[in-house]
């Protein structure tokens, strides 16, 4: 998986420092994958909720926050 920008969850966590180690964990775990479908996203995280135009909603930190991405 590509993902275009670090920077951006680098600043939100620097605003949110509570949301820092669930993004990085999420960033280590999508940085690695292989996703090939959708039902590939819900076997590693089983609470991403798949949503139109080809985007998928993420709970971060027990659902404190939500990080929306788009797949392509």
């Amino acid at each position: 998986m590509r993902i275009i920008s670090r920077k951006t969850l680098r600043e939100f966590w620097e605003e949110h420092p509570s949301a820092k180690i669930p993004l990085q964990a999420w960033y280590a775990d999508t940085k690695q994958a292989n996703w090939r479908s959708p039902n590939d996203i819900k076997k590693t995280y089983r609470n991403a909720s798949i949503v139109a135009n080809n985007r998928v909603v993420f709970n971060i930190k027990g659902n404190d926050y939500r990080l929306v991405a788009a797949i392509n």
